[in-house]
Protein backbone atom coordinates (compact mmCIF):
# COMPACT_ATOMS: atom_id res chain seq x y z
CA UNK A 1 0.00 0.00 0.00
CA UNK A 2 1.30 3.42 -1.01
CA UNK A 3 2.52 5.79 1.70
CA UNK A 4 2.88 9.22 0.11
CA UNK A 5 5.48 11.32 1.92
CA UNK A 6 6.42 14.98 1.60
CA UNK A 7 9.63 16.87 2.25
CA UNK A 8 8.97 20.59 2.75
CA UNK A 9 11.57 23.19 1.79
CA UNK A 10 12.08 26.93 2.06
CA UNK A 11 12.59 27.09 -1.72
CA UNK A 12 9.93 29.26 -3.33
CA UNK A 13 9.01 29.67 -7.01
CA UNK A 14 5.75 31.69 -6.93
CA UNK A 15 5.52 31.99 -10.72
CA UNK A 16 4.97 28.21 -10.88
CA UNK A 17 2.40 28.03 -8.07
CA UNK A 18 0.00 25.11 -8.47
CA UNK A 19 1.31 24.32 -11.94
CA UNK A 20 0.68 20.71 -13.01
CA UNK A 21 2.85 20.65 -16.12
CA UNK A 22 5.71 22.62 -17.61
CA UNK A 23 6.28 24.13 -21.00
CA UNK A 24 9.57 25.38 -22.41
CA UNK A 25 8.68 29.08 -22.17
CA UNK A 26 8.06 28.94 -18.43
CA UNK A 27 11.17 26.91 -17.70
CA UNK A 28 13.36 29.21 -19.80
CA UNK A 29 12.04 32.36 -18.10
CA UNK A 30 12.23 31.13 -14.49
CA UNK A 31 15.81 31.14 -13.15
CA UNK A 32 14.81 29.56 -9.83
CA UNK A 33 13.44 26.55 -11.68
CA UNK A 34 16.65 26.36 -13.72
CA UNK A 35 18.58 26.24 -10.41
CA UNK A 36 16.28 23.48 -9.18
CA UNK A 37 16.94 21.50 -12.36
CA UNK A 38 20.71 21.90 -11.80
CA UNK A 39 20.28 20.73 -8.19
CA UNK A 40 18.40 17.65 -9.42
CA UNK A 41 21.11 16.98 -12.01
CA UNK A 42 23.83 17.10 -9.33
CA UNK A 43 21.91 14.58 -7.22
CA UNK A 44 21.36 12.38 -10.28
CA UNK A 45 25.10 12.49 -10.96
CA UNK A 46 25.94 11.59 -7.35
CA UNK A 47 23.51 8.66 -7.30
CA UNK A 48 23.90 7.41 -10.89
CA UNK A 49 20.29 8.41 -11.44
CA UNK A 50 18.28 10.28 -14.03
CA UNK A 51 15.89 13.21 -14.24
CA UNK A 52 12.30 12.30 -15.05
CA UNK A 53 8.88 13.86 -15.42
CA UNK A 54 7.11 10.79 -13.98
CA UNK A 55 7.37 9.04 -10.63
CA UNK A 56 5.18 6.24 -9.31
CA UNK A 57 4.06 4.77 -5.99
CA UNK A 58 4.70 1.18 -4.88
CA UNK A 59 1.56 0.05 -6.75
CA UNK A 60 2.84 1.55 -10.00
CA UNK A 61 0.32 4.41 -9.97
CA UNK A 62 1.66 7.78 -11.17
CA UNK A 63 2.30 10.46 -8.56
CA UNK A 64 1.80 14.04 -9.66
CA UNK A 65 5.00 16.04 -10.08
CA UNK A 66 6.56 18.64 -12.38
CA UNK A 67 9.93 16.94 -12.50
CA UNK A 68 11.81 14.43 -10.41
CA UNK A 69 14.69 12.03 -10.05
CA UNK A 70 15.00 8.25 -10.14
CA UNK A 71 18.00 6.49 -8.57
CA UNK A 72 18.98 2.97 -7.59
CA UNK A 73 18.09 3.80 -3.98
CA UNK A 74 14.75 5.38 -4.99
CA UNK A 75 13.63 3.49 -8.11
CA UNK A 76 10.07 4.84 -7.79
CA UNK A 77 11.43 8.37 -7.73
CA UNK A 78 11.32 11.61 -5.79
CA UNK A 79 9.22 14.29 -7.46
CA UNK A 80 8.95 18.07 -7.27
CA UNK A 81 5.66 19.85 -6.66
CA UNK A 82 4.99 23.56 -6.35
CA UNK A 83 2.32 24.45 -3.78
CA UNK A 84 -0.30 27.20 -4.21
CA UNK A 85 1.95 29.64 -2.30
CA UNK A 86 4.93 28.81 -4.55
CA UNK A 87 6.77 26.60 -2.04
CA UNK A 88 8.70 23.66 -3.47
CA UNK A 89 7.78 20.31 -1.92
CA UNK A 90 9.34 16.95 -2.71
CA UNK A 91 7.00 13.96 -2.88
CA UNK A 92 7.77 10.24 -2.88
CA UNK A 93 6.35 6.90 -1.79
CA UNK A 94 7.83 6.05 1.61
CA UNK A 95 6.33 2.53 1.69
CA UNK A 96 9.19 0.21 2.68
CA UNK A 97 11.65 3.10 3.01
CA UNK A 98 12.72 2.39 6.58
CA UNK A 99 16.14 3.95 5.89
CA UNK A 100 14.61 7.32 4.89
CA UNK A 101 16.27 7.25 1.47
CA UNK A 102 13.57 9.47 -0.02
CA UNK A 103 13.92 12.04 2.74
CA UNK A 104 17.71 12.04 2.45
CA UNK A 105 17.63 12.41 -1.34
CA UNK A 106 15.14 15.29 -1.10
CA UNK A 107 17.40 16.92 1.50
CA UNK A 108 20.41 16.58 -0.78
CA UNK A 109 18.55 18.21 -3.67
CA UNK A 110 17.47 21.10 -1.42
CA UNK A 111 21.06 21.50 -0.16
CA UNK A 112 22.34 21.51 -3.76
CA UNK A 113 19.80 24.22 -4.62
CA UNK A 114 20.82 26.35 -1.64
CA UNK A 115 24.50 26.00 -2.51
CA UNK A 116 23.90 27.06 -6.11
CA UNK A 117 21.78 30.02 -4.96
CA UNK A 118 24.40 31.19 -2.44
CA UNK A 119 27.14 30.95 -5.06
CA UNK A 120 25.11 33.08 -7.49
CA UNK A 121 24.29 35.62 -4.77
CA UNK A 122 27.96 35.98 -3.83
CA UNK A 123 28.91 36.39 -7.48
CA UNK A 124 26.22 39.08 -7.87
CA UNK A 125 27.92 40.92 -5.00
CA UNK A 126 31.13 40.89 -7.08
CA UNK A 127 32.92 38.56 -4.68
CA UNK A 128 35.45 35.97 -5.77
CA UNK A 129 33.71 32.67 -5.09
CA UNK A 130 35.34 29.34 -4.40
CA UNK A 131 33.42 26.12 -4.04
CA UNK A 132 35.04 23.14 -2.34
CA UNK A 133 33.22 19.86 -2.95
CA UNK A 134 34.21 16.69 -1.14
CA UNK A 135 32.60 13.36 -0.38
CA UNK A 136 32.81 11.90 3.12
CA UNK A 137 33.37 8.23 3.96
CA UNK A 138 29.65 7.50 3.43
CA UNK A 139 29.78 9.07 -0.04
CA UNK A 140 27.77 12.13 0.99
CA UNK A 141 28.58 15.38 -0.77
CA UNK A 142 29.98 18.10 1.47
CA UNK A 143 30.10 21.57 -0.04
CA UNK A 144 31.80 24.72 1.22
CA UNK A 145 31.08 28.01 -0.54
CA UNK A 146 33.28 31.02 0.23
CA UNK A 147 33.13 34.57 -1.09
CA UNK A 148 36.04 36.98 -0.78
CA UNK A 149 36.61 40.55 -1.86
Amino acid sequence: MSEQAYYDTYISIPSLADRRSLDGNIIDSEPRFALLQKALALAAEDHAGRITDRIVDCDGSPMECLTGIITREMPLGVGVRIQSDGRVVFVYDAHGDAQDRGKRLAGEIAANYNTLAVRLALQAMNLDVTVDVRHNARGERQIRVEGRT
